[in-house]
């Protein structure tokens, strides 16, 4: 049987082939979630007037709806504090509607969350919990890349577009997402499965793009420009 850590590592190799936003969905859901019997995940975003919008499903929409607001989430989920757990817990998982919530987290922000409907033999533990979580920030990395125009702007609605980060590639992407976030070359290594050596060379590729010559300015270029 395969570890948790290995799906995961899986699940970020899969990453580096660009896969759509629905073929990803649909191959987490079928390849990566089965055991933890999910039947549906959307991709909800807080749009400016404090809004979710359904950006992105596979299987049917969780309440039939594609427009909620926190209070409806909340309700949903039986939980009056969803911010403030899932800062704390990372995630909420209601036993009674079989929904794990996890959040697109950007800037130490809640912007979006990721509903996953599971079915009656889903049973949630810490591990489970844990693993959920971890594909969870893997796809935010590569959702930065994917939503349209390929920005974090644009994952949240905005039409701002950064022309550097058009040329960078998905994987260089989750790497400077890594670099803003302050992640080693070895940290990068393990959370995004790949080797020490490629994180090198994307990095300097990521350098002559951007016209830096550190990570510290990297990331500066990143945040100040838009990219993400």
């Amino acid at each position: 049987m395969k570890s948790a850590l290995d799906e995961v590592t899986r699940f970020a190799t899969l990453l580096t082939r660009s896969p759509s936003v629905d073929d990803l969905l649909a191959t987490l859901k079928r390849d990566f979630l089965s055991e933890e019997d999910v039947t549906a995940i959307e991709v909800q975003v807080i749009d400016p007037a404090s809004n979710l919008v359904l950006r992105h499903f596979i299987g049917t929409p969780i309440d039939g709806s594609e427009h909620k607001s926190i209070t409806s989430l909340s309700e949903l989920l039986e939980d009056r504090n969803v911010h403030t757990d899932l800062e704390k817990n990372g995630s909420i998982y209601n036993s009674r509607n079989h929904i794990t919530l996890t959040a697109i987290a950007l800037d130490s922000t809640i912007k979006g969350f990721y509903l996953f409907q599971q079915g009656n033999r889903y049973t949630a533990t810490p591990d489970t919990a844990h693993y959920i979580q971890a594909l969870s920030s893997l796809m935010t990395l590569y959702l930065l890349s994917k939503f349209p125009r390929g920005t974090t702007s644009s994952l949240l609605g905005s039409e701002v577009k950064s022309e550097s980060s058009s040329n960078l590639s998905a994987r260089q992407l989750l790497i400077l997402t890594g670099m803003v976030d302050g992640k080693t070359n070895h940290e990068l290594s393990v959370s995004l499965g790949f080797s020490v050596s490629t994180i090198r060379h994307e990095t300097m590729a990521i350098f002559k793009t951007l016209g830096v010559s550190d990570r510290k300015e990297a990331a500066k270029s990143a945040l100040s420009g838009g990219m993400l």
